[in-house]
């Protein structure tokens, strides 16, 4: 690897060789103004318009700028410019963090495994950095151990997110990530480059990895992790099992696998000192080895994890509606369902329904408040008449088909699918918003079938809600949406857009078929959101629903 000619940069004295990729090389270099290390990402350009395996167009390099310099957090690799290379400077070379540390595949190369503590250590602020990455509306694409990198002080960073995909990026699909960490699951080709489940089954297998020494076989191949890790908590081998699930769906977020992993154990610094280069050894923070935590005096290391349950607490403010990790909600809410359990059993039948009921249904209505999926006009509700009394459920009839008064001119769900088929995104969402709306106040809820692209993050929320409701033919009475500042993004594609809102509920009933109220949702203030939106049979259906910038 040490052969490459080291690169002429103007300002820089250019060091020794840090690693080879597809398209650049990495070199350590100093600048000649300040002293202070950085590495050089100099890229491989073989001619305009063209990718090849050695070498990187310079849209490609325009694109990997434009993506790095709009994102900054403590645990991604940060570009500091881009400058010049070579003779009559015709290459092209990015400035970045020095990670001195080295890379978690050199280390594990190096070590075999690392200890539980320092896996926490590792994957906790990695998958910090994705749900950065998530919300901006990037994907990584290839979270694998040779893109992690360490500081001298032993600070993990996630790395290359230059290959990050968006959506409406001519640049953002196409390219694969690392065997082995890549989601075997099909890729869905609806949604093309925003996939951050694919991200969550890459940051479990990094998990995986870093525990075992290599990466997880297929589920039906994978012995369970504690015959391999004798000793691992419960909690974060299910966290990583979740992470690595086969269906997407029920893969957590990438917060909630943060919080799990962190409070599942007791972070320990990670000991570099058997990897990295000579010349950084004494510069390591790192060094001294920690016992495991099983050694130490119970009492303080029951404090710790009472400390890391309320410090994860802050992290959770704005929970999104993605799958939850086993074990996640703690040992006190399990106490709390096991007694309310106990409570039920000892009442009458009528008594433990209602209970029953009144359990379940709020749970419901907190998950409906967090999708917070708009209205059918600005600024205005859907609904102008009796209040929380909703629109009367109206039964299908055998074809599917709704009845002709419901769906003629001016009536609430005949405005609602003729706006949703809508040519402009803009128009669409607030059509398909209404429907929603519709279906859930009046328990039509195979209206949802209209709204969501089938198999998407999105529709899966709403089936999480609509299987609560649909055996005891409940409904959401009076459960309306608000949205203003409605418009769509640059980079439309026709079969893709995204549209950002400002978005808030109603407060609403829970509503049984004899109109007895069973339960109450209350209202939620705006909150700005993205909607993914994609084309199918020519109508645009919702994908996935993201936080707005």
């Amino acid at each position: 690897m040490d052969d490459a000619q080291a690169p002429e940069v103007p300002g820089y004295d250019v060091g020794r060789l840090l690693g080879r990729g597809g398209s650049s090389d990495v070199w350590l270099a100093r600048e000649q103004g300040n002293g202070r290390d950085y590495a050089l990402k100099c890229f491989r350009v073989e001619g305009p318009g063209t990718w090849g395996s050695t070498g990187m167009a310079e849209e490609g390099i325009r694109r990997e700028i434009r993506i790095l310099s709009a994102l900054d957090h403590p645990h991604l690799v940060k570009v500091h410019d881009a400058v010049r290379t070579g003779e009559g400077a015709k290459g092209t070379a990015l400035v970045m963090d020095y990670a001195a540390g080295g890379s978690l595949a050199q280390l594990v190369c190096a070590r075999g495994k690392l200890s539980v503590g320092e896996t926490v250590t590792v994957l906790t602020p990695i998958a910090q950095a994705l749900d950065y990455l998530h919300g901006k509306g990037f994907t990584h694409s290839d979270v694998s151990p040779g893109n992690v990198l360490f500081t001298g002080q032993g600070k993990p960073l996630l790395s290359d997110v230059g290959i990050a995909r968006m959506l409406g990026d001519p640049g953002g699909s196409g390219r694969g990530g690392t065997a082995g960490f890549l989601d075997p699951s099909p890729v869905d080709a609806v949604r093309a480059g925003l996939q951050p489940e694919r991200d969550i089954y890459s940051a479990a297998a990094l998990g995986w990895f870093c525990l075992t020494g290599a990466a997880p076989g297929r589920t039906a191949d994978r012995p369970p992790l504690s015959l391999l890790v004798p000793g691992v908590p419960k909690e974060f081998a299910a966290a990583l099992e979740a992470g690595l699930s086969e269906d997407r769906r029920v893969r957590p977020g990438a917060l909630a696998l943060a919080t799990a992993v962190y409070r599942s154990a007791e972070a320990q610094p990670v000991d570099l000192s058997g990897s990295v280069h000579p010349t950084v050894l004494p510069e390591l923070l790192t060094r001294r080895h920690i016992h495991d935590e099983s050694k130490r005096r119970e009492f303080p290391v029951k404090l710790r994890a009472l400390r890391r349950r309320a410090a994860t607490a802050r992290w959770n403010k704005h929970p999104k509606p993605a799958a939850a990790v086993p074990g996640i909600a703690g040992p006190a809410a399990a106490k709390a369902a096991a007694g309310r359990g106990k409570h039920a059993g000892e009442q009458v039948a009528g008594r433990r329904r209602r209970m029953l009921l009144r359990s379940v249904l709020p749970s419901v209505a907190a998950a409906v408040a967090g999708l917070l999926l708009l209205s059918g006009a600005t600024g205005e509700r859907m609904w102008t008449g009796s209040g929380d009394a909703g629109p009367p459920p109206v039964p299908a009839t055998p074809s599917g088909a709704v009845p002709g008064g419901e769906t003629g001119p001016g009536s609430p769900l005949g405005d609602a699918r003729r706006q949703a088929h809508a040519d402009d995104p803009a128009l669409a969402v607030r059509g398909l918003a209404a429907l929603r709306d519709y279906a859930f106040s009046s328990g039509r809820l195979e209206l949802l079938a209209d709204v969501n692209v089938p198999g998407s993050a999105a529709a899966a929320a709403d089936e999480r809600i609509a299987a609560a409701l649909r055996p005891s033919g409940h409904r959401l009475a009076g459960f309306t949406s608000t949205l203003s500042g409605v418009a769509a993004d640059e980079g439309e594609t026709g079969s893709r857009a995204v549209v950002r809102v400002v978005a808030a509920t109603s407060g609403y009933s829970t509503t049984g078929g004899g109109g007895n109220v069973v339960a109450t949702g209350a209202a939620t203030g705006p909150q700005p959101l993205r909607l993914v939106l994609v084309r199918l049979d020519g109508e645009w259906r919702v994908s996935d629903i993201l936080p707005g910038l």
